[in-house]
């Protein structure tokens, strides 16, 4: 065996994105290398260190490694490890200074966004050492952008989540439980039917509570009071579900990926559901990447998330001559005139300024 290098991160990143959730953004731009003889072949693993990052009290220590590629099967195996030593012993007996939940991306891609699984008091391994999209088809690729020479390591970001309990426990108990009326569909006054012939029940006086939308449609003589059936046709079986667990829990029952946060906030906005709007916006922020941000760009622009839109705006400002290649920047033209012309003026105006080392927001 031999050990080309250890490589610690170059960046991190801490940021409390709500009450209780953390987002840490790490960077590498090259992993340290293991090279292990194995017969004939040389096995080489990539190694992706941070030794320190603190969140909550705690020291938190996270490790990525990517080994044994099988070209015959299209198979990258990777390891992923979290962590946590108390910085002393009164925050050691602090119970609520341990994540409840972590969870990750790699390189930012939907299909990699994993939970990973707490194997004692303060480990959390991934669950599934192979990554695999939803159809279970095996990928041929992390962090590595598909190149066909699997020893080219390649720069790898990793956005890491630590959620804690933030509530006392009457009040999660009490949380709990009126969530369970919604998962287990018990004194369900309401009755939505979805596409497919789906349904599902739920709560009008939550609803009420919750959504000045779902107010105004069950305190007036509207339809829907009289028959207590609502038909919901226009958002998809599974995010309307999605909606109806946030509204009764305050939380998700899945991890978000990019897709089912834009559906989402569209159902959230629909529905008024301020709270459920700002986490899919803050999980989009951390989305921008080079080969999507033209869709972000157009999708924030038709849903006037402006937020949204003016960090694309910054992204694409600083990624010009890139972006400027792809595919769908004609079609920005053609179809959001006004946006592209913004967007080009940001790139010019960038291109203008004294010449100078330049680097994209958060590093991108």
């Amino acid at each position: 065996m031999s050990i080309i290098a250890d490589r610690k991160t170059d960046e991190v990143t801490v940021r409390r994105e709500r009450p209780g959730r953390f987002c840490i953004r790490l960077q590498w731009q090259k992993p340290g290398e293991i090279k292990t003889p194995i017969g004939d072949m040389e096995v080489t693993s990539f190694h992706y260190y941070c030794n320190s990052f603190k969140v909550k009290g705690g020291q938190y220590i996270l490790s990525i490694t990517k080994y044994g590629f099988q070209q015959e099967s299209k198979e990258i195996w990777c390891d992923a490890q979290v962590l946590r030593y108390a910085c002393n012993d009164e925050e050691d007996d602090d119970h609520e200074s341990r994540p409840s939940a972590v969870s990750m991306f790699i390189n930012e891609e939907e299909t990699r966004h994993q939970l990973l699984e707490s194997y004692s008091l303060d480990r959390w391994d991934l669950k599934d050492n192979s990554f695999r999209n939803p159809d279970r088809e095996v990928l041929t690729e992390i962090a590595y952008c598909q190149t066909k020479n699997p020893n080219e390591s390649k720069p790898l970001t990793c956005l890491l989540w630590l959620e804690f309990e933030t509530i006392a426990g009457g009040e999660k108990n009490a949380l709990k439980q009126l969530t369970e009326l919604y998962v287990q569909q018990n004194q369900c006054d309401v009755q939505f039917n979805l596409q497919d012939d789906q349904h599902i029940g739920g709560h009008s006086h939550i609803l009420v509570a919750r959504s000045p939308v779902f107010a105004a449609m069950f305190q007036h003589e509207m339809k829907e009071t009289k028959t207590g059936q609502v038909s919901i046709q226009d958002i998809q079986p599974d995010i309307f579900k999605q909606l109806l667990h946030y509204i009764c829990s305050g939380r998700l029952s899945l991890l978000l990926t990019e897709t089912t946060a834009q559906r989402l906030f569209e159902a959230a906005d629909k529905y008024d559901i301020g709270d459920l709007k700002k986490e899919c916006v803050d999980f989009l922020l951390l989305c921008i990447r080079v080969d999507n941000v033209i869709n972000l760009m157009a999708w924030a622009n038709i849903h006037s998330v402006e937020e949204l839109k003016e960090e694309t705006l910054e992204f694409t400002s600083y990624r010009g001559k890139e972006i400027s290649l792809l595919k769908n920047w004609r079609s920005l033209m053609k179809n959001y005139p006004e946006v592209f012309c913004e967007a080009t003026r940001r790139i010019i105006d960038r291109m203008s300024l004294p010449s100078k080392k330049n680097s994209t927001p958060n590093g991108r």
